[in-house]
Protein backbone atom coordinates (compact mmCIF):
# COMPACT_ATOMS: atom_id res chain seq x y z
CA UNK A 1 0.00 0.00 0.00
CA UNK A 2 1.50 3.25 -1.16
CA UNK A 3 0.72 6.38 -2.57
CA UNK A 4 2.07 7.56 -6.06
CA UNK A 5 5.43 8.54 -6.30
CA UNK A 6 4.48 11.10 -8.48
CA UNK A 7 4.53 13.77 -5.40
CA UNK A 8 8.45 13.57 -4.90
CA UNK A 9 8.41 15.31 -8.22
CA UNK A 10 9.21 18.74 -8.17
CA UNK A 11 6.01 19.43 -9.98
CA UNK A 12 4.67 18.91 -6.95
CA UNK A 13 5.58 22.85 -5.48
CA UNK A 14 2.79 23.80 -7.78
CA UNK A 15 0.40 22.13 -5.90
CA UNK A 16 -0.41 24.44 -3.72
CA UNK A 17 -0.88 27.01 -6.66
CA UNK A 18 -2.54 25.21 -8.60
CA UNK A 19 -5.07 22.59 -6.79
CA UNK A 20 -7.86 24.56 -5.78
CA UNK A 21 -7.94 25.62 -9.84
CA UNK A 22 -8.51 21.74 -10.71
CA UNK A 23 -10.61 21.03 -7.94
CA UNK A 24 -14.43 22.19 -7.70
CA UNK A 25 -15.47 23.52 -3.98
CA UNK A 26 -11.39 22.89 -2.78
CA UNK A 27 -11.67 25.60 -0.19
CA UNK A 28 -15.59 24.67 0.79
CA UNK A 29 -14.60 21.18 0.90
CA UNK A 30 -11.51 21.92 3.26
CA UNK A 31 -14.03 24.69 5.75
CA UNK A 32 -16.71 22.46 5.70
CA UNK A 33 -14.53 19.29 6.68
CA UNK A 34 -13.20 21.10 9.47
CA UNK A 35 -16.94 22.06 10.89
CA UNK A 36 -17.31 18.18 10.23
CA UNK A 37 -14.66 17.58 12.83
CA UNK A 38 -15.76 20.40 15.22
CA UNK A 39 -19.10 19.22 15.16
CA UNK A 40 -17.88 15.24 15.75
CA UNK A 41 -15.30 16.12 18.64
CA UNK A 42 -17.47 18.86 19.98
CA UNK A 43 -14.93 21.34 20.57
CA UNK A 44 -13.08 19.04 22.88
CA UNK A 45 -9.04 18.55 22.98
CA UNK A 46 -8.48 15.84 20.80
CA UNK A 47 -5.44 14.48 18.95
CA UNK A 48 -6.24 14.61 14.77
CA UNK A 49 -4.46 12.21 12.53
CA UNK A 50 -3.90 14.02 9.23
CA UNK A 51 -3.29 11.56 5.94
CA UNK A 52 -1.73 12.68 2.96
CA UNK A 53 -0.71 16.15 4.64
CA UNK A 54 1.51 17.27 1.98
CA UNK A 55 0.24 21.26 1.37
CA UNK A 56 -0.92 21.57 4.57
CA UNK A 57 -4.32 23.07 3.88
CA UNK A 58 -6.37 20.77 6.56
CA UNK A 59 -3.58 20.98 8.84
CA UNK A 60 -3.69 25.44 8.90
CA UNK A 61 -7.17 25.26 8.80
CA UNK A 62 -7.51 22.89 12.20
CA UNK A 63 -4.64 24.66 14.18
CA UNK A 64 -6.56 28.29 13.54
CA UNK A 65 -9.99 26.93 14.68
CA UNK A 66 -9.27 24.71 17.61
CA UNK A 67 -6.20 25.96 19.87
CA UNK A 68 -6.66 22.28 21.78
CA UNK A 69 -6.55 20.47 18.75
CA UNK A 70 -3.18 18.57 18.17
CA UNK A 71 -2.41 17.55 14.96
CA UNK A 72 -0.29 14.56 13.39
CA UNK A 73 0.37 15.04 9.46
CA UNK A 74 1.59 12.09 7.48
CA UNK A 75 3.05 12.47 3.99
CA UNK A 76 5.50 10.08 2.30
CA UNK A 77 6.84 13.25 0.11
CA UNK A 78 9.49 15.14 1.53
CA UNK A 79 8.62 17.71 -0.84
CA UNK A 80 4.85 18.22 0.05
CA UNK A 81 5.15 17.82 4.02
CA UNK A 82 7.92 20.40 3.45
CA UNK A 83 5.39 22.56 1.91
CA UNK A 84 3.10 22.13 4.75
CA UNK A 85 5.67 22.67 7.68
CA UNK A 86 6.62 26.00 5.95
CA UNK A 87 2.90 27.41 6.03
CA UNK A 88 2.66 25.77 9.63
CA UNK A 89 5.62 27.78 10.51
CA UNK A 90 4.49 31.27 9.32
CA UNK A 91 1.48 30.75 12.12
CA UNK A 92 4.47 29.59 14.48
CA UNK A 93 2.34 27.24 15.41
CA UNK A 94 5.08 24.08 15.22
CA UNK A 95 4.62 22.79 18.97
CA UNK A 96 0.70 21.57 18.10
CA UNK A 97 2.09 19.39 14.74
CA UNK A 98 3.71 16.26 14.58
CA UNK A 99 5.26 15.29 11.24
CA UNK A 100 5.59 11.62 9.87
CA UNK A 101 7.67 11.56 6.79
CA UNK A 102 6.68 7.83 5.48
CA UNK A 103 3.71 6.28 4.31
CA UNK A 104 0.95 5.18 6.93
CA UNK A 105 1.08 1.88 7.25
CA UNK A 106 4.91 3.05 8.96
CA UNK A 107 3.23 5.37 11.41
CA UNK A 108 3.45 3.88 15.21
CA UNK A 109 0.28 2.57 16.29
CA UNK A 110 0.64 2.55 19.98
CA UNK A 111 -1.01 6.20 19.69
CA UNK A 112 -5.07 5.89 19.26
CA UNK A 113 -6.01 9.33 17.66
CA UNK A 114 -9.42 11.14 18.28
CA UNK A 115 -10.11 11.91 14.82
CA UNK A 116 -8.64 11.57 11.42
CA UNK A 117 -8.93 13.30 7.99
CA UNK A 118 -8.04 12.20 4.63
CA UNK A 119 -8.66 14.75 2.00
CA UNK A 120 -7.79 13.66 -2.02
CA UNK A 121 -5.53 11.34 -0.90
CA UNK A 122 -7.27 7.66 -1.26
CA UNK A 123 -7.63 7.85 -4.94
CA UNK A 124 -4.00 8.06 -5.70
CA UNK A 125 -4.06 4.85 -3.45
CA UNK A 126 -4.53 1.73 -5.22
CA UNK A 127 -5.06 -1.01 -1.99
CA UNK A 128 -7.48 1.20 -0.58
CA UNK A 129 -9.06 -1.66 1.76
CA UNK A 130 -5.24 -1.54 3.12
CA UNK A 131 -4.98 2.25 3.56
CA UNK A 132 -8.52 2.33 5.18
CA UNK A 133 -7.68 -0.38 7.68
CA UNK A 134 -4.34 1.23 8.01
CA UNK A 135 -6.19 4.22 9.45
CA UNK A 136 -8.97 2.06 11.51
CA UNK A 137 -5.97 0.51 13.57
CA UNK A 138 -4.57 4.11 14.92
CA UNK A 139 -8.28 5.37 15.33
CA UNK A 140 -10.21 5.31 18.92
CA UNK A 141 -13.11 3.80 18.51
CA UNK A 142 -15.71 5.75 17.83
CA UNK A 143 -13.37 8.40 16.63
CA UNK A 144 -14.51 10.00 13.67
CA UNK A 145 -12.41 9.85 9.96
CA UNK A 146 -13.94 12.59 7.39
CA UNK A 147 -13.18 11.04 3.71
CA UNK A 148 -12.31 12.98 0.34
CA UNK A 149 -11.94 10.99 -3.27
CA UNK A 150 -13.08 11.03 -6.78
CA UNK A 151 -16.14 9.03 -7.00
CA UNK A 152 -17.34 7.41 -10.07
CA UNK A 153 -16.93 4.54 -12.37
CA UNK A 154 -14.62 5.74 -15.07
CA UNK A 155 -16.62 2.98 -17.77
CA UNK A 156 -20.07 5.08 -17.20
CA UNK A 157 -21.52 7.39 -19.43
CA UNK A 158 -22.32 9.53 -16.45
CA UNK A 159 -18.30 10.06 -15.65
CA UNK A 160 -17.64 10.89 -18.98
CA UNK A 161 -19.84 13.93 -18.21
CA UNK A 162 -18.47 14.35 -15.05
CA UNK A 163 -15.12 14.84 -17.00
CA UNK A 164 -16.64 17.45 -18.92
CA UNK A 165 -18.07 19.04 -16.41
CA UNK A 166 -14.43 19.24 -14.84
CA UNK A 167 -12.75 20.32 -18.19
CA UNK A 168 -15.31 23.31 -18.28
CA UNK A 169 -14.27 24.06 -14.47
CA UNK A 170 -10.70 24.14 -15.60
CA UNK A 171 -10.72 25.73 -18.45
CA UNK A 172 -12.72 28.85 -16.60
CA UNK A 173 -9.66 28.53 -13.99
CA UNK A 174 -7.52 29.73 -17.13
CA UNK A 175 -5.75 26.39 -17.03
CA UNK A 176 -4.35 25.00 -20.22
CA UNK A 177 -6.16 22.19 -22.09
CA UNK A 178 -3.29 19.67 -21.39
CA UNK A 179 -3.89 20.19 -17.52
CA UNK A 180 -6.99 18.49 -17.79
CA UNK A 181 -5.38 16.25 -20.74
CA UNK A 182 -2.93 14.67 -18.01
CA UNK A 183 -5.57 14.64 -15.59
CA UNK A 184 -7.58 12.17 -18.01
CA UNK A 185 -4.84 9.95 -18.92
CA UNK A 186 -3.78 9.37 -15.58
CA UNK A 187 -7.57 7.83 -14.59
CA UNK A 188 -6.66 3.88 -13.88
CA UNK A 189 -2.89 4.57 -14.15
CA UNK A 190 -2.02 6.27 -11.22
CA UNK A 191 -5.70 7.85 -9.89
CA UNK A 192 -8.40 5.18 -8.98
CA UNK A 193 -11.73 7.04 -9.24
CA UNK A 194 -14.34 4.91 -6.86
CA UNK A 195 -18.21 4.61 -6.89
CA UNK A 196 -19.89 5.73 -3.42
CA UNK A 197 -21.23 2.18 -3.29
CA UNK A 198 -17.52 0.57 -3.50
CA UNK A 199 -16.44 3.26 -1.02
CA UNK A 200 -19.17 2.49 1.62
CA UNK A 201 -18.37 -1.02 0.93
CA UNK A 202 -14.53 -0.73 1.95
CA UNK A 203 -15.10 1.08 4.80
CA UNK A 204 -17.62 -1.19 6.39
CA UNK A 205 -15.01 -4.23 5.92
CA UNK A 206 -12.37 -2.01 7.35
CA UNK A 207 -14.23 -1.47 10.16
CA UNK A 208 -16.52 1.81 9.97
CA UNK A 209 -19.56 2.57 10.56
CA UNK A 210 -22.37 5.51 10.52
CA UNK A 211 -21.03 6.30 6.91
CA UNK A 212 -22.79 9.80 6.02
CA UNK A 213 -21.85 11.77 2.84
CA UNK A 214 -21.16 15.57 3.83
CA UNK A 215 -20.26 17.05 0.54
CA UNK A 216 -20.10 16.69 -3.05
CA UNK A 217 -19.13 19.29 -5.97
CA UNK A 218 -18.48 17.25 -9.38
CA UNK A 219 -16.57 13.85 -8.91
CA UNK A 220 -15.15 15.31 -5.44
CA UNK A 221 -17.28 13.27 -2.29
CA UNK A 222 -16.87 14.04 0.89
CA UNK A 223 -17.58 11.30 3.44
CA UNK A 224 -17.80 11.40 7.12
CA UNK A 225 -17.66 7.78 9.25
CA UNK A 226 -16.79 6.47 12.78
CA UNK A 227 -14.56 3.69 13.80
CA UNK A 228 -16.50 0.99 14.55
CA UNK A 229 -15.78 -1.18 18.28
CA UNK A 230 -14.46 -4.35 16.31
CA UNK A 231 -10.87 -4.95 16.45
CA UNK A 232 -8.96 -3.23 13.03
CA UNK A 233 -7.52 -5.55 11.05
CA UNK A 234 -4.29 -5.02 9.56
CA UNK A 235 -0.73 -6.24 9.89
Amino acid sequence: MSVNQHWHDPVAESYAATIAHKVPGYHLLHELTVDRVEIELMGAASCILTVGAGGGEEIINMLQRNKDWHITGVDPSPTMLDMAKRRVAQLHMQERVTWYEMPLDKVPVEKLYDAAISLLVIHFVKDQLTFLQEIARRLQPGAPLVLAFIQGDPETPTFQQELHMLSLFMKRQGLGKEVFTSFRERLGVTTYPVSEEEMTGQLTEAGFQDIRPYFQAGMIKGIVCKRGNRKAVGK
